[in-house]
């Protein structure tokens, strides 16, 4: 969100190069890439995989000193990343700034980035939502387009971005943005755009929500069938709810609870909570809505991952599943608790948050990834992890750490990790891409990526 860019006007560009960065040597079966390798703190990781060749990575994050958004692409399986910027670095971090990376790619190969930009960059300025593409991995990016005017709106704020990449979807190659506006009654309202032109033009932005005026962390999910389901907290209910659109954006049903929290109110945190391992932020439910397009057993299914918290605190990586007319198959609706998913039993006090998932969509696996403090007493130093069910979502794996290093935002000169973290899967292989503080003494916070397969669950017990 926009804390992170607002957080940089105090400190002075740094300038930085571009150039192509290779992975360290990380734990057996895998190599974990500084993606990043760069000068300055960069946060809010997020990374998608080209469905048509899964060896192309489109990835981006906050470049915080630099007022700007970093892009990256690889074209070997993440082992080797380009950098590069979607807007030029600004001289004074004063003037603007940049947040909330979203990334995606359609079956041509054509690539997305959107992101929000505030300038000058104060608290009070307005902020609008902007995309950028590019024809492949070796295409220039294109003048960023502004998604949707504000009109009588105050500022928008954390857009996601998505492709309808179904080849039998009605409405294949369509590319959606949503994200939240803020009416000048300060009302918070999650609203859609859609693209049919490759991001040169874009719809009116319609209205998801029926309820609620405290909404944020919009998340998209795609049916195989072309169905629209978007996921978002409501800090006024408590919640996270989810809906869907049977055409094409146009129109949006009712809201279906996802799950509640019952918790103490931080007044500057809605339904989030502040924790050791990350003092900086509040670690909010952020939702991820992923669909099983794989056409296989549990094609159709629809799942919401999230951070399950409560009065006594953070509770895990919580999951509700639906099928696709968001009936509750599973999780916190049914349970009338929030249903923990993919932590080690045996860490009964670890904090896991950050919360990101994804379903491969060649074989329906259901992905889990999350920060997690497992080993540490005092709860700060925390590994990357991912989780993996393969029976739709019924029992997952235990985690397995994708960071051989241990992350730790408590330390002088950290600042957070960010609003959300990324993870990308395809035919077997997932890439999670998080914040890292290895480097903190020297380039600050970093973002890495990491390959992990089958074999690095073989070992899990």
């Amino acid at each position: 969100m926009r804390a992170h860019a607002l957080a940089a006007v105090a400190a002075v560009a740094l300038g930085v190069s571009v150039g192509v960065h290779v992975g360290e040597s990380g734990p057996p079966n895998r190599a974990e890439v500084d993606v990043s390798s760069l000068p300055g703190p960069q946060t809010n990781a997020t990374i998608a995989v080209d469905p048509r060749n899964d060896e192309v990575l489109l990835a981006g994050s906050n470049s915080l000193f630099e007022g700007t958004e970093r892009v990256y692409g690889s074209i070997d399986g993440g082992l080797t990343w380009d950098a590069a910027t979607v807007t030029p670095p600004v001289g004074d971090v004063h003037a603007s700034c940049s947040s909330d990376p979203g990334v995606a790619i359609d079956r041509a190969g054509r690539q997305f980035f959107s992101f929000d930009r505030v300038a000058p960059c104060k608290p009070d300025a307005p902020s609008h939502v902007y995309v950028a593409e590019r024809e492949g991995s070796a295409g220039a990016w294109s003048t960023p387009v502004l998604v949707a005017r504000l009109g009588t709106a105050r500022t928008d704020d954390k857009p996601a971005i998505a492709v309808d990449n179904s080849p039998v979807s009605p409405y294949a190659g369509r590319v959606y943005v949503a994200w939240a506006r803020v009416s000048r009654r300060v009302v918070y309202s999650i609203v859609l755009s859609h693209s049919d032109d490759h991001g040169r033009t874009w719809s009116r932005p319609v209205k998801v929500n029926r309820a609620g005026d405290e909404l944020n962390y919009a998340s998209i999910g795609i049916a195989r069938n072309g169905v629209v389901y978007v996921g978002w907290t409501d800090s006024s209910r408590y919640s996270v709810e989810i809906t869907r659109s049977t055409d094409g954006g146009a129109h949006f049903g009712p809201e279906h609870a996802v799950a509640g929290f019952s918790l103490i109110p931080i007044p500057h945190c809605g339904i989030g909570i502040v924790l050791r391992a990350d003092p900086h932020s509040c670690i909010q439910a952020n939702p991820t809505v992923s669909v099983d397009g794989s056409g296989g057993r549990f094609s159709g299914r629809v799942y919401v991952s999230y951070t399950g918290t409560a009065f006594t605190g953070d509770q895990g990586p919580a999951l509700t599943t639906f099928d696709s007319r968001l009936r509750p198959l599973a999780g916190s609706p049914l349970r009338g608790q929030h249903r923990i998913v993919g932590r080690n039993p045996a860490h009964r006090y670890a904090t896991q948050f950050w919360v990101q998932s994804a379903v491969d969509q060649t074989d329906g696996a259901v992905w889990l990834c999350f920060y997690d403090t497992a080993g540490d007493p005092a709860q700060t130093r925390a590994h990357y992890s991912c989780s993996v069910s393969r029976d739709g979502g019924r029992t997952f794996s235990r985690p397995v750490r994708a960071a051989s290093v241990a992350s730790d935002e408590s330390l002088p000169g950290a600042r957070q990790y960010g609003y959300y973290q990324g993870l990308a899967v395809a035919n077997g292989v997932a890439h999670p891409i998080w914040t890292d503080t290895r480097h903190l003494a020297s380039l600050a916070e970093e973002i890495y990526t990491a390959r992990l397969t089958r074999a690095d669950f073989a070992s899990v017990r």
